[in-house]
């Protein structure tokens, strides 16, 4: 990201005071308060969306680091580069440690109203208000940018010998993309058994190596228990007889999206925001956490019911939750990482990232067996 992109923040309605790198993007201390910009990537409807969610959970309550409209009521900058730019509400605080239990816990708490608050969206009604109010303001801006255009000579430029271009900015607008009518998505049965399958196919290649690495050492020696918990996965995803409601979902949470400080207690980073179950969002959470404390069952416990005095599971929930946990997900990451590298080497840390999930087996069984109690499976 240049410096030049900094002066996009003219054509918000704040004073700037001060800015400052950090990582993808400018800090800024303005008259309202700090700010993130940041280069944005994505589509305009998907920034419509998010800014539809975002601001919903803001007026909620909830710190979130919502987008900021601009002079004109568009959520997207262009500087002089054509780079297109957000500028995001932002907050003074540390990310979640996962040495200390406070705030791991504090976390879970935040997620549990962080979810409360997305199923208000759908409960109330709140986001096609929303969504109604700002394609309303975007048809005056439109309107009234419309005219103005009217008299650019970049007009006439175009209709003498730029046929791309013109075609470029009639077609600037009206992005067909719905993010709200999303394609078919993979179901968790589906997913589990092709990812089995994988383990397999895997598992047969590495047996008729001749000479076998250190790491395929250690999948011969560990692969059938692994293999067991993911075929029990399977086969309960499979049979499994009503799905959870889906809601809306952070879609990656976890400690680097949470910001704790004086005040503070905020959610970062909704890139992966979509309709889902979501227990996903739990099970995501609470396994990076439990992977950095050897699957300490009382910890995860203690995160589950910190999570579920604020929201409650139903009995599929709870389900779901087993089988996204019985499934060694970690273990298909690493085969696959292994499928799709070069096999004739593979780094240490990776050898070593196998190695602590067979020492961490038993550990996991023991929080396994005490999820499969609540979840009654």
């Amino acid at each position: 990201m240049s410096e030049r992109g900094c002066g996009v923040l003219e054509q918000y309605e704040l004073e700037v005071f001060k800015t400052w790198r950090t990582r993808g993007a400018f800090l800024c201390e303005t008259s309202q308060g700090l700010k993130l910009l940041k280069e944005w990537t994505g589509s305009d409807r998907r920034i419509q969306l998010e800014y539809g969610v975002l601001s919903s959970l803001a007026e909620i309550g909830l710190q979130v680091d919502c987008c900021i409209q601009n002079r004109e009521g568009g959520l997207i900058c262009v500087d002089e580069d054509q780079t297109r730019y957000v500028l995001r509400n932002w907050y003074e605080g540390r990310e979640c440690s996962t040495r200390e239990t406070t705030e791991i816990l504090a976390a879970a708490k935040l997620l549990a109203r962080l979810h409360q608050a997305l199923r208000r969206l759908d409960t109330e009604h709140i986001l096609e208000q929303k969504e109604e109010e700002f394609l309303q303001r975007q048809r005056e801006w439109e309107q009234k940018s419309a005219l103005e255009a009217a008299q650019i000579a970049e007009v006439t430029e175009i209709e003498k010998g730029e046929p791309d271009r013109k075609k470029e900015l009639e077609t600037a607008g009206t992005e067909t993309e719905d993010v709200f009518c999303q394609e078919r998505v993979e179901t968790l049965a589906e997913m589990l058994v092709r990812h089995n399958r994988e383990l397999k196919r895997t598992r047969s290649f590495v047996k008729s190596r001749r000479k076998k690495t250190d790491f395929e050492l250690v999948v011969i020696g560990g692969f059938e228990k692994f293999y067991r918990q993911a075929e029990e996965a399977a086969a309960l995803a499979a049979a499994f007889p009503v799905l959870p409601e889906s809601w809306w979902c952070h879609g990656e949470y976890s400690h680097h999206h949470v910001l704790l400080g004086d005040g503070v207690c905020a959610v970062t980073d909704f890139s992966r925001l979509r309709r889902g179950i979501q227990v996903s969002d739990l099970y995501y959470f609470t396994r990076k956490i439990l992977e950095k404390h050897r699957w300490n069952p009382k910890l995860g416990c203690r995160l589950l019911d910190i999570y579920t005095a604020v929201q409650p599971l139903t009995g599929e929930e709870w389900r779901y939750l087993y089988i996204l946990f019985l499934y060694p997900e970690k273990y298909w990451k690493q085969m696959n990482y292994y499928v799709n590298s070069n096999k004739a080497w593979i780094p240490a840390r990776n050898v070593d990232k196998l190695r602590v999930l067979e020492n961490q087996f038993e550990a996991r069984a023991v929080f396994l067996e005490e999820l499969r109690e609540r979840a009654g499976a």
